[in-house]
């Protein structure tokens, strides 16, 4: 990766669409805006070393299926890069990360129908049930947590949530962890 320390990634995380170029440079480190008119291919076969990583990564960029033709979001690149195990320079996944907090919060905060955001998105009882009991599963299961301790470590699913380009906050995921721990040694969870 090259000196990131010139490149606007504010500015890059503010756009709508990447071209793949632009994203596998950027990615890579590297300011697309600098490298216009530089005759660089990510595609081509006469690339120079130093280019090497971003032609692979632009490659595994156009791999992805469910992707544009011709451009990618921001926020898919980084999801996508990250679900592939792809290095990020850290300016450019905070800046994105950054405008994701910004786009859920102002999600959230704009005026609906009138109904409150949670009675908007409330399941009904076997819905949030069967959640709840999935959710005891999985942590008990597949992270191995001991949900009855008083304190429960959410760090590792919270690790991983970022992994995949997810924003998840450990308080959450702590309160669900107690209700699916309630739930599960509730009598009537054998229904």
């Amino acid at each position: 990766m090259k000196d990131q320390t010139q490149i606007d990634f504010v500015f890059w995380s503010r756009l709508d669409a990447w071209s793949y170029r632009d994203a596998a440079l950027l990615l890579c480190g590297f300011d697309p805006d600098r490298l216009k008119g530089a005759g660089i291919r990510l595609d081509g076969r006469d690339l120079s070393a130093e280019f090497t990583e971003a032609s692979k990564v632009y490659r595994i960029l156009k791999s992805g299926a469910n992707i544009g033709p011709q451009s990618i979001h921001p926020f898919n690149a980084i999801e996508y890069a990250l679900g592939k195990g792809l290095s990020l320079p850290t300016g450019l996944l905070e800046a994105v990360r950054e405008r994701f907090r910004l786009e859920r919060k102002r999600a959230r905060s704009e005026p609906g129908d009138g109904l409150d955001m949670t009675e908007a998105v409330a399941l009904n009882p076997r819905s949030k049930q069967f959640l709840l009991r999935l959710i005891y599963v999985l942590a008990t299961q597949g992270y191995g947590l001991k949900l009855e301790t008083s304190f429960v470590d959410a760090s590792e699913i919270v690790s991983d949530a970022e992994r995949l380009g997810l924003v998840l906050d450990k308080g959450t995921i702590a309160h669900y962890l107690e209700e699916a721990r309630q739930q599960a040694e509730s009598p009537s969870s054998t229904d």
